[in-house]
């Protein structure tokens, strides 16, 4: 392996080390401003194309998800700026500010429910927890859960469902009594 190679192995490596962390925060950063799904996952890719390419400008030890946030910025006001010029939407500097005040918010939110997530599923039994892993970490459909499992993919889809449901109740009640860690 030549010296390039090994550098754009590290690089990617690095890349990925910060990048993965914070791919949920970008995403849900472009949703606030881009409400429908398929437009905030175009620009999303678009994001992290742009992060990827300029990656060397990325001084490490710096926030990266603040950076990020800045490339995201600048992908949807490309967006709005084509989508206007396409006879569609308008955004404008008023609306950015808007947005920017909501996703503070959204933001201390969002890391108040994670960290009450992360309480509730200590909670869950480990047959429960097994479920969602093969479910949301190995991103295995609902079929191929039931026939490792040996049960029908309605009785797969019927016990995430119930997890589901408990946990959404106790990310409610941590929050509504102020348990976040």
């Amino acid at each position: 392996m030549d010296k390039n190679t090994v550098e754009k192995l590290d690089s990617s490596e690095a890349f990925l080390r910060v990048f993965l962390p914070n791919q949920n925060r970008i995403l849900s950063f472009i949703l606030c401003y881009i409400p429908n799904r398929t437009d905030a996952e175009d620009v999303f890719q678009n994001t992290t194309f742009v992060l990827w390419k300029k990656f060397d400008r990325y001084q490490p030890g710096s926030d990266f998800l603040a950076w990020s946030i800045m490339i995201a910025r600048f992908e949807i006001l490309s967006y709005y700026k084509k989508k206007k010029s396409e006879g569609g939407l308008h955004f404008d500097e008023e609306m950015q500010k808007i947005l920017d005040a909501e996703m503070k918010a959204f933001d201390s939110r969002f890391e108040q429910r994670m960290d009450a997530l992360r309480e509730c599923l200590k909670k869950l039994i480990s047959d429960e927890l097994r479920l969602l892993k093969m479910r949301y970490e190995e991103n295995l459909p609902l079929a191929r859960i039931a026939e490792r499992l040996s049960i029908t993919s309605a009785a797969v889809f019927k016990r995430i469902s119930k997890i589901h449901s408990r946990l959404i109740q106790c990310i409610r009640q941590r929050i509504a009594f102020g348990e976040t860690v």
